[in-house]
């Protein structure tokens, strides 16, 4: 048998050096499926932060709330586009309302979904006959892998969804508009992303980084309403002379039901004993987790959550401001969104048709959004207010010339808070508009 044991003993030795490690960790020997570029997270990380994100919003009452107040701010009372291109403002009266996609009424979904996802995948399925697309958004959770053009990331081709090992079929690709052949009708899949890092192609929903404190706050949550429930139950102490202690045993095996009432002699004393778990040292320990949730979403604040306790009208307006901003960064982009998807849909148009309209842009379609507040529009008009009568006095220092009318003008745009194009600039400076004097009417 020693023979044998010194041909098992290198066997036993290598064996003795292996380290186990665990799956998903660095060096498991199992392929890891990228999502896009190495900056990128893995497809499996992805997947999980995707279905995370999605539960926690269906049962967070947090989470829900988070994504409801993007929501209720970006979209507001709903956004709507036009163009002064005729045949572009024609294409979006069709485009826009038709039974087929509803897009106002999808606004509020689509901004869910980037909120919650961190990207919006909008497919135009294309009518051969008309040119005519129609709508429908791919959940993010469905997309594995965005193909790009080597060298530039940012010009993607295509996107991949699942394959699974032992599917007879190859995995199932949509073109992107770049991606597509000249003459492709078929549909065309979109990507709109945010929070994405530089180098990557993917974004991270706002839901990303307060996920594990969502899970802690209800594990918090629920073991309070256990503890708490535990108060309710309590036990009785009766004291009593020793000669009546077995008597009072058997009357109250059973304890009384509450409302109960029970007449004791004077020698019996009844005492309830309730557990102390001092409720109140934890709350504490609630509100910093809390915090932690509102520190890591989108320029939220405890006030957002209702709330108020131990907050300022100065806190309150710090915390709003920092939430106006970030809104109406997220608003523009949206905005922008929505341009670039009816652009598109316009394009397909063309080519399915044959028509000879010039290919439009996001930059030609223009679009109205709401505003984030009501108090900007006061503070705006108080500014506006203050900057005429200033440059009242000023025209009376310098008169009225072509460079006071001009920069008169870029202050008030400025001041109001609007954006005008130079185009219009001009058309506004070119109406010679002076004060006491009419503007002269274009004739028919």
């Amino acid at each position: 048998m020693e023979w044998l044991r010194s041909l098992f003993r290198p066997l036993v030795a290598w064996l003795a050096r292996v380290t186990l490690i665990d799956v998903g960790k660095e060096g498991d020997g199992l392929v890891s499926l990228s999502s896009g570029t190495d900056v990128d997270k893995s497809w499996q990380a992805l997947q999980t932060d995707l279905n995370d994100a999605r539960e926690a919003w269906r049962g967070n009452p947090m989470a829900r709330r988070v994504v409801g107040l993007v929501t209720s701010h970006v979209v507001g009372a709903g956004i709507s586009v036009s163009s002064e291109y005729g045949p572009l403002k024609k294409f979006i009266a069709e485009f826009w309302d038709h039974e087929q996609n509803k897009i106002g009424l999808r606004l509020a979904e689509w901004c869910n979904e980037l909120t919650r996802s961190g990207e919006l995948f909008p497919v135009l399925f294309t009518n051969e006959y008309d040119g005519m697309s129609y709508v429908r958004a791919i959940p993010a959770s469905q997309i594995q892998k965005v193909e790009w053009r080597p060298g530039d990331y940012e010009s993607e081709l295509r996107y991949l969804e699942p394959h699974f090992p032992g599917d007879e079929d190859a995995a199932k690709s949509w073109y992107s508009p770049l991606g597509a052949p000249d003459d492709w009708a078929g549909p065309v899949m979109l990507h709109y992303a945010v929070n994405r890092p530089v180098g990557a192609v993917r974004g991270e929903g706002d839901l990303a980084p307060i996920l594990t404190w969502l899970k802690r706050y209800n594990r918090w949550m629920e073991d309070r309403v256990r503890l708490n429930a535990a108060v309710r139950a309590f036990l009785w102490i009766v004291r009593a002379p020793r000669n009546a202690v077995q008597t009072l045993q058997a009357t109250y095996k059973r304890p009384p039901e509450p409302g109960t009432v029970i007449v004791a002699s004077k020698d019996e004393e009844w005492q309830a004993v309730a557990p102390n778990l001092n409720a109140r040292d934890a709350s504490a320990d609630g509100r910093a987790i809390r915090w932690m949730i509102a520190a890591g979403g989108p320029g939220t604040s405890l006030v957002d959550f209702g709330e108020g306790e131990g907050t300022n009208l100065a806190t309150a307006k710090a915390t709003a401001e920092q939430r106006r901003r970030f809104l109406l960064q997220r608003q523009s982009y949206f905005c922008y969104m929505l341009a670039d998807l009816v652009a598109q849909a316009f394009n397909r148009y063309v080519l399915v048709n044959g028509y000879r309209h010039r290919r439009v842009t996001a930059n030609d379609v223009l679009v109205h959004w709401p505003d984030i507040g009501t108090e900007d529009n006061e503070a705006l008009a108080g500014a506006v207010a203050e900057l005429v009568g200033a440059l009242k006095d000023l025209r009376d220092l310098l008169g009225m010339g072509e460079a006071f009318r001009r920069f008169a003008l870029r202050l008030f745009v400025k001041f109001s808070g609007e954006s005008m194009s130079e185009q219009e600039f001009d058309a506004l400076l070119a109406g010679d508009v002076k004060p006491g004097h009419e503007t002269a009417k274009d004739e028919p």
